[in-house]
């Protein structure tokens, strides 16, 4: 997809391929054009690169096995008694109330208990894979949350083999694998 050049409402601009971000330019100012081609360049390359796979195993100082606070089975739900440090608790009920202040439907909603069970997971899926540009459990972990309040959000992933999840969706939602009552 080259960068291509277009006019609108607005004025002239530069983007990578039909959908890509608009960078403008005013007519006439050569500089201010050759800046907003050299921005879309600039996308189109970030869109092509790879990024590196997400299965590198983890260094052995980093590989954990089971938790003394925390009992197995205590992630597969969303109302497990899942202990977490007073900071990440907090970051991540900032979050369940920035998400339902914007989402008002209940099939969207979310609540601390089920962000817990996935920063959990995503806490244990550190340890057997993970990619070289996350230098941190705590970034993993929260970047799954917030791959999980995106899916609770818009119906549907950024990546579609992100599924691991479902489970802890509330059983409106369209991707939910909750069983509803009575079926």
């Amino acid at each position: 997809m080259p960068v291509q050049r277009g006019k609108d409402a607005d004025g002239p601009f530069f983007r990578w391929g039909r959908t890509g971000r608009k960078y403008r330019y005013r007519t006439g100012d050569e500089r201010g054009r050759d800046r907003a081609r050299a921005r879309a360049v600039l996308q189109g390359r970030a869109a092509q690169a790879k990024a590196p796979k997400s299965d590198t195993p983890a260094k052995r100082s980093e590989r954990r096995r089971g938790s003394a606070r925390n009992k197995p089975g205590t992630a597969s739900g969303s109302r497990g008694g899942i202990r977490i440090s007073e900071a990440t608790e907090k970051t991540l009920r900032d979050k369940v109330e920035a998400h339902n202040a914007e989402h008002r439907a209940k099939s969207k909603r979310t609540d601390l208990g089920m962000l817990k069970a996935v920063y959990r997971r995503g806490a244990g899926a550190f340890s057997s894979s993970h990619s070289p540009r996350v230098s941190s459990r705590d970034q993993w972990a929260l970047a799954r949350v917030n791959a999980f309040l995106r899916i609770l959000a818009t119906g549907r992933p950024r990546n579609a083999k992100y599924t691991g999840d479902n489970d802890l969706l509330p059983a409106g939602h369209p991707k939910s694998t909750r069983r509803t009552r009575g079926s």
